[in-house]
């Protein structure tokens, strides 16, 4: 990062920008020098995809930021205040297209306060000293307090905090919704990385969007509201990013599941001497002749290794006359009536490049039927074989 002469800017391993104001001698006034450091910080990092996130804090442990430089103010006129000076730079961060969190230590009072309202969250110290006290020196808080603070607080509160000039401390600051969090002022540091790399780890493209989104939802009608959130969506639903962070959730819960169910096992039940259940450890012990140790020499396009349904239900045993089963899905979503023969010939898929089937090739057990037309000859997931007499037309 380049050099500024009243800031510090880094970046973290997360992605997360730290800038820092750095005139504690000042208790950090905001004087035009930080202005200008501020602008061009946040014109370096926009620039930047990789950021996750811009966090603002003051240098020393006493101010956040003090206020604006008086010496410097008292001589503005009116042109200055036509400059906007203070105003821009906040509509910047308030614009800035990564999240921006306020990391209040000290006071926060004037434009640092202002500077904080700009922020999309504040996290406090238990030393934080807020409050808008502009009118005791003959100014109104011009850079933003009087729309951004009653969004936050309500109007009847903000006209108190403004008129008064009122400064509260960070438990009151919480309590009515100008800070989202206060912690002890040493665990101040660690509680904003925290929440900062929460922010980090999640899709960067879809957290920008949702910032647009939300910065726009006070300003625009509903419909326009309605034609950002589907558009946004649409760029969203064709990331790959998305589609990567979906499959990992999936695989995880599928895991997840499997891990809270035990080990998944193949049942043959019903009109049976006896009812069986196989793991694939089971599977794996079956006689070597009821093995299939290639699955595309029986079912083209098919790899694996499986075993012949046949020999587990010799295990089983059906019952003499016994029509059949019903083949039902692990899931309980499919299930369908096969007669006996066609199953004795069916094969039991479960394995995979000498791994147990994963569930995106139909495991961990697919029931397959060669030369079959029958809709059962292709079961994914199969968990139950119910052996019993024909179904009723």
């Amino acid at each position: 990062m380049s050099d500024y002469e009243t800031i510090l800017l880094e970046v973290d391993e997360a992605d997360v920008a730290w800038l820092t104001f750095n005139r504690p001698e000042k208790r950090n006034a905001l004087d035009i020098t930080m202005v200008e450091d501020v602008r061009a910080a946040l014109k370096s990092l926009a620039g930047e995809a990789r950021i996750r996130a811009l966090v603002f804090r003051g240098a020393g442990g006493k101010a956040f930021i003090s206020g604006a430089d008086i010496a410097q103010l008292r001589e503005r006129t009116h042109h200055d205040a036509l400059r906007r000076i203070n105003s821009d730079l906040f509509r910047e961060i308030e614009r800035f297209p990564a999240p921006t969190i306020a990391c209040l230590q000290g006071w926060a009072l004037g434009g640092g306060c202002e500077l904080a309202l700009a922020c999309d969250l504040r996290i406090a110290g238990e030393s934080a000293k807020l409050g808008q006290p502009e009118v005791g020196l003959g100014i109104i808080p011009a850079a933003g307090a009087t729309y951004r603070l009653p969004r936050l607080v309500g109007l009847g509160r903000a006209r108190e905090l403004i008129f008064t000039g009122r400064i509260i401390d960070a438990a009151e600051a919480l309590q009515i919704g100008l800070v989202e969090q206060v912690v002890p002022d040493e665990e101040l540091e660690g509680a904003t990385r925290e929440l900062s790399a929460r922010i980090a780890k999640n899709s960067n493209l879809a957290v920008r969007l949702a910032k647009q989104s939300l910065n726009q939802s006070l300003v625009s009608s509903l419909d326009a509201l309605q034609a950002l959130e589907s558009s946004a969506q649409g760029i969203l639903f064709d990331d790959p990013e998305k589609r990567r962070r979906m499959s990992e959730f999936l695989e995880k819960r599928s895991k997840r599941r499997a891990k809270q169910q035990g080990p998944a096992q193949l049942a043959i039940r019903g009109a049976a001497a006896v009812e069986r259940s196989f793991g694939y450890d089971d599977l794996l012990g079956v006689a070597a002749d009821m093995q299939v140790e290639d699955l595309s020499e029986l079912v083209p396009g098919r790899e694996g290794r499986a075993v012949r349904l046949g020999a587990l239900l010799d295990l089983a045993a059906p019952h003499p006359g016994t029509w059949g089963a019903e083949v039902r899905s692990l899931d309980g979503s499919f299930s369908a009536h096969q007669p006996l023969d066609s199953l004795r010939r069916a094969l039991i898929l479960y394995q995979h490049g000498g791994e147990p089937l994963g569930a995106d090739k139909g495991g961990p057990f697919r029931l397959l039927i060669p030369e079959c037309e029958d809709r059962c000859a292709n079961v994914k997931g199969v968990g139950e074989i119910v052996l019993g007499e024909a179904p009723e037309a």
